[in-house]
């Protein structure tokens, strides 16, 4: 996770490797830095994904993320899909 403007942080990274994809071990890893970022008072997590990743965007968008704009280094970016989420803050 990374602390971007005000009351924002980044996801950066995050990986399942293949075999463990399906189980719900993708979920169970992004829910740690929404929990962190929730009780260290970020009220909204971005993150990135490339346009070759359809099932990352599947699973985003599954998970409550939607669809905005480039952020950052993600401005403009042509591969780049940037999701938003907003938190509920403890």
């Amino acid at each position: 996770m990374r602390r971007l403007p005000e009351d924002t942080a980044e996801i950066k990274r995050m990986y399942v490797v293949p075999e463990l994809r399906g189980t719900g071990v993708a979920t169970g890893i992004l829910r740690t830095p929404e929990d962190h970022a929730s009780r260290l008072g970020y009220k909204v997590l971005h993150l990135s994904t490339g346009v070759l990743q359809p099932d990352a965007i599947r699973f985003y968008e599954r998970e409550g993320y939607a669809r905005t704009e480039g952020y950052g280094p993600y401005v403009g970016h042509p591969l780049a899909v940037c999701f938003v989420r907003q938190l509920a803050c403890e």
